[in-house]
């Protein structure tokens, strides 16, 4: 079975790592209490909501689903958009899915390389990363359920802004930086603006995220793994309600950088379990180099991508 401190905002950039803002947002609501707190949530919640063309509830759902009772999924994904630009056509830069289980108390993560060889429901075989370009949320959370065959109950669209502030916010999150050739080429992609250096050490908003965008250091498969690492050292430090300085700051930044089809309801109903999460494990799919012409693909494996469907479905008890 497959196991697997704040610093001034940076212009938007085109690339786009993923959306860790929506458990962000619950963990950091468990920190307020009082009516301006009420308002805040709200507000960011009202301002980042929007809706899938199916409905609330998944065609993959035989049963009518109630997010207070059952396990879920969540589908975060960072989107390459400029600044100005509206994320709905733009390329998902990165797809991560998260399943909760209730009675475990557990997260998975799923991080789908953006190169994936995918079945894109009515256009064909292509990149999974062109799915949202071709039609928006809607045909990336439909081309995810084609191809892992569960629910996507819930999607998240994000971009960097938040991610940077989020870290910043929260003092920075741990890393354990293990390969000198990584440090190498953040050097080289940041033109110098971003030194780190092996080992274990924390990073700023602007380093973490040089951390999870390169891609030219390894492979889009180790990209996953960092992406997936982030991921995880904000949850464990999220769960910390002394690290989250400035809640107000961070639901700010989810409501102008985010979008989400979670009403406010659903997000208070979330925060109980969310907030009392025990295990964070990290999946991939593995595969190899395709490249049938002068495009590459990620060839996924079908053996590894038919364990993780069957290791999702336990997840979600589907």
């Amino acid at each position: 079975m497959l196991r697997s401190q704040r610093t001034k905002k940076k212009r938007l950039k085109k690339w786009v790592k993923y959306s860790l803002f929506f458990i962000v947002l619950l963990l950091t609501a468990t920190a307020a209490a009082g009516g301006y707190a009420y308002y805040k949530i709200a507000s960011a919640s009202n301002e980042a909501q929007v809706s899938l063309s199916r409905g609330k509830q998944s065609v993959k759902r035989i049963k009518e689903f109630n997010p207070k009772k059952d396990n879920f999924s969540i589908l975060m994904m960072g989107i390459d958009a400029r600044p100005g630009q509206s994320m709905d056509k733009e390329r998902s830069d990165a797809m991560i899915l998260a399943t909760f289980n209730r009675k475990d108390k557990s997260v998975k993560l799923l991080s789908i390389p953006r190169d994936s060889y995918v079945n894109i429901p009515g256009r064909g075989y292509d990149k999974i990363t062109h799915a949202h370009s071709l039609g928006g949320r809607d045909l990336s959370v439909e081309t995810v359920e084609n191809l892992l065959d569960i629910p996507v109950d819930y999607v998240i669209d994000g971009n960097f802004s938040a991610f940077e502030e989020v870290v910043d916010e929260l003092g920075g999150v741990p890393v354990n930086i293990k390969k000198e050739y990584i440090v190498k080429q953040i050097t080289k992609d940041t033109k110098g603006k971003v030194n780190l250096e092996t080992g274990e050490q924390m990073l700023n908003g602007e380093e973490a995220l040089a951390y999870v965008r390169t891609r030219k250091a390894d492979t889009d498969l180790m990209r996953g793994q960092r992406q997936m690492e982030v991921i995880k050292a904000v949850i464990n430090k999220s769960k910390s309600l002394t690290s989250i300085p400035a809640y107000d700051d961070i639901l700010d930044t989810v409501g102008k950088n985010v979008s989400m089809n979670l009403s406010l309801n659903d997000l208070i109903g979330l925060i109980p379990f969310v907030s009392s999460l025990e295990s964070v494990e990290t999946l991939q799919l593995k595969g190899s180099d395709y490249k049938p012409g002068k495009v590459y693909y990620y060839q996924l494996d079908q053996e590894s991508l038919a364990e993780i469907k069957q290791e999702l479905k336990q997840q979600l008890d589907y």
